[in-house]
């Protein structure tokens, strides 16, 4: 009976709150971005700003938007320490939208966006070796933006957004009752609210430098635990009932630069996040205080390395590449098949074209993850392997520059010029 209450209570609360692990950050908000990397901390996004830098809305010479999204195929196996054979994920495609628009004058800007900040989920067979940690997890959370930018000199902008973060989970596990299987299903959602800042500076006309400062939140859960399958002797204890948690969402900082050379543009972010925030995972239930879990993680603050190259064809077309190295944050005592945390490499392709006043990005990106295996007694003993396939597209338009602005024909990104010399490509790439 014990067993049987401490199984349920720590995988409805780890299992789910485990979730939005640094594998389930989703930095990848932005075709163009995407495509180099990751990139975008020192990018003139245009409209998308509001989230990458939202100093950089204060180069918006108009009005502007973008609308696009990101089709994720993750893809993870898991196998008892020392060998046995591997099981692996079901098929499950994940396709988080964004949507941007801002105005500006070249000297302040505003705008305002939706994405899925954080998100993801896995699926695994049902005789999977793991189905008492999970069977199935599921986190969305979209963050709702809306900032504005002002450009303090020629070369100096600061910028701040504030987020409305809306989150949801769910999570599905079998109970083991020795002679048979019970189900566990857990579900909530809950809002907060965050905020980033962000500068954006240009030493030399060839250069310039972003960064921008992102304050945590944590997001209540409120939802319910509902329990199927369950022998009549533990109908007392696991009654569907209420249940209260929370997700806390990291703080992170993030320093940019971009170089221009002609046609050629070089990107390079360095990102720290303090996914320490996750020092513990509590749980309560309303009807069973047996199950109310507090259980410390001891996650560890994490960096990330992202570069990209941008390099223009012709007047209206752009290829991209990138890569990018992102440091595991869950400790190898809390890894569990919910989200295998571990150090991850990126690679990344992608191309643009201008059509009028509407230019189209589309970017390809493989993550791989390194093999890690979990350690210790209260880790679900298994050795992990992981990767994710993502093609992100995004269609962006806008109308032409103002008037005072049409003295020059260049692009935020093509050619890095001081906003009194040259107004931006009417799709603000």
């Amino acid at each position: 009976m014990k067993r049987i209450v401490a199984t349920v209570a720590a995988v409805l609360a780890i299992g789910a709150l485990r979730a939005h692990a640094g594998g389930f950050a989703l930095g990848e908000q932005d075709a163009a971005s995407t495509g180099r990397g990751g990139t975008g901390t020192a990018a003139l996004e245009g409209a998308a700003s509001v989230h990458y830098n939202p100093a950089h809305l204060s180069r918006v010479f108009s009005i502007t938007g973008a609308l696009g999204g990101t089709a994720i195929a993750p893809f993870a196996s898991a196998k008892a320490p020392g060998g046995g054979q591997a099981q692996s994920t079901l098929f499950g495609l994940k396709t988080p939208p964004h949507v941007y628009a801002a105005y500006g004058n070249g000297q302040w800007g505003a705008g305002i966006g939706v994405n899925t900040p954080f998100g993801g989920g896995v699926r695994w067979p049902d005789d999977f070796r793991g189905r008492y940690e999970v069977i199935e997890q599921n986190l969305q959370v979209f963050g709702i933006y809306a900032g504005a930018a002002y450009q303090i000199t020629p070369h100096l902008s600061v910028g701040l957004s504030g987020i409305l973060y809306r989150g949801a989970l769910t999570l599905e596990k079998r109970v083991d009752f020795v002679d048979s299987d019970g189900t566990a299903l857990i579900g909530g959602a809950g809002t907060a609210f965050s905020a980033q800042a962000g500068l954006s500076y240009a030493p030399a006309e060839a250069a310039r430098l972003g960064l921008t400062a992102r304050l945590p939140a944590t997001v209540p859960i409120d939802g319910r635990a509902h329990f199927s399958n369950v022998p009549p002797s533990f109908d007392p204890l696991l009654q569907d009932q209420d249940i209260h948690t929370s997700v806390a969402l990291p703080a992170r900082i993030a320093l940019g630069s971009a170089f221009y050379f002609d046609s050629l543009r070089l990107f390079a972010d360095v990102d720290y996040t303090l996914w320490s925030a996750f020092d513990r995972l509590k749980v309560d239930f309303a009807k069973s205080d047996a199950l109310n879990v507090d259980s410390p993680q001891n996650w560890t603050n994490a960096f990330g390395v992202h570069l990209g190259v941008e390099k223009d064809f012709t007047d209206v077309a752009t290829i991209r590449g990138g890569a990018f190295f992102e440091q595991k944050a869950a400790p190898a005592d809390t890894l569990s098949p919910s989200s295998p945390d571990s150090d991850r490499i990126g690679l990344s392709v992608g191309a643009g074209r201008d059509f009028g006043i509407v230019r189209g990005d589309v970017a390809y990106m493989y993550v791989m993850f390194s093999p890690r295996a979990s350690e210790g007694s209260t880790a679900f003993p298994a050795e992990y392997n992981a990767s994710a396939h993502l093609l992100s597209l995004t269609f962006r338009f806008s109308t032409p520059p103002g008037v005072a602005s049409k003295s020059a024909d260049t692009s935020d990104n093509r050619e890095l010029v001081t906003p009194s010399q040259a107004a931006p490509h009417p799709t603000g790439r």
